[in-house]
């Protein structure tokens, strides 16, 4: 059976050349033939991998960072291809989907563990995402993260959100499933454990059909720097009613302005058109256990 790999020489954290990457990945592989084409530009790597898909590859793993496994999947499910396994090579600066494989790990044979995967469906148009979307305060934070994209992700992230808590600092009012309006700071829906390196969601399950959802309301700027030591272990608040967790298969968001989201950390505008006008709404759907997943090469890297 022959495996396309795809990567990103972009990537952030590689403690061996792309040659000899692949070299161990065709050793992890059992000896399976390894066809490897390196992306060019940003969004290559969807073109690459729907383009194996339809040439009838049954594999194709992602060697690079959340953005390349991101394009990867939207590849994979755009090709109309059945049982197209993906696999995952993270050599990025966050890695944060693959933390989670390796918290919760599948002993099994190679790609034998189905996992969920998300769509959200924004201004008409549908992508999918396989660890978390964040809408508000995070959307903010990663648009300026993906301008540091060379330092080590948890500084990354920390000097965007400090930015952040300046004067573009706001709570947003937020109807969720169509109810009563709320200021809220953030929403993150996830599938994952992680977003951008810290564990906002710990409690999330790759496999259980559901997202965990983590809404925070009208949190003040002392409030978020008095919390953040426990965000970065995963320790999220209980007792502040304005901090809310909830797992669910759906979910919608509404507002009279632009909510600022990413998806899996990426700029949601390249591939879904901004919308105009006031009114604005995200949809939120789970896909359970819609595709068959792999982590491959160091954990320590993660």
């Amino acid at each position: 059976m022959k495996v396309f790999l795809i990567s990103n020489p972009m990537s952030g954290k590689r403690r061996k050349p792309t040659q000899d990457l692949s070299i161990d990945l065709t050793q992890q592989l059992g000896g399976m033939e390894v066809v490897s084409r390196v992306t060019e530009s940003i969004g290559h790597a969807e073109i690459l991998a729907k383009e194996a898909c339809e040439q009838g590859f049954e594999r194709v793993i992602a060697m690079g960072g959340d953005g390349t496994i991101h394009e990867v999947l939207n590849g994979i499910m755009n090709s109309g291809a059945p049982d197209v396994a993906l696999g995952v090579y993270p050599v990025g600066t966050a890695n944060d989907y693959a933390y989670t494989l390796i918290k919760q790990p599948n002993r099994g044979a190679l790609f034998t563990r189905k996992v969920d995967i998300g769509a959200v469906t924004c201004s008409g148009h549908r992508r999918y995402f396989i660890n978390v979307v964040g809408a508000g305060f995070p959307g903010r934070v990663a648009d300026l993260a993906r301008e540091l994209k060379r330092l080590p992700a948890r500084i990354r992230y920390t000097l965007a959100l400090i930015r952040c808590m300046g004067g573009a600092y706001r709570t947003q009012p937020i109807r969720i499933d169509s109810g009563t309006p709320a200021e809220y700071l953030m929403i993150s829906v996830a599938i994952g454990m992680r977003e951008g390196s810290y564990p906002l969601t710990p409690e999330a399950v790759l496999d259980d059909g559901l997202f965990e959802v983590l809404e925070v309301g009208a949190l003040r700027r002392w409030d978020v720097f008095r919390y953040f030591p426990r965000m970065c272990r995963g320790d999220i608040p209980k007792n502040d009613p304005r901090i809310r967790t909830l797992r669910t298969p759906k979910l919608a968001l509404e507002s009279n302005g632009i909510i600022p989201f990413h998806i899996d950390g990426e700029d949601p505008w390249r591939k879904i058109p901004q919308p105009k006008g006031a009114d604005f709404r995200i949809e939120f759907e789970v896909l359970p256990s819609a595709i068959a997943v792999e982590l491959f090469g160091d954990r320590r890297s993660n």
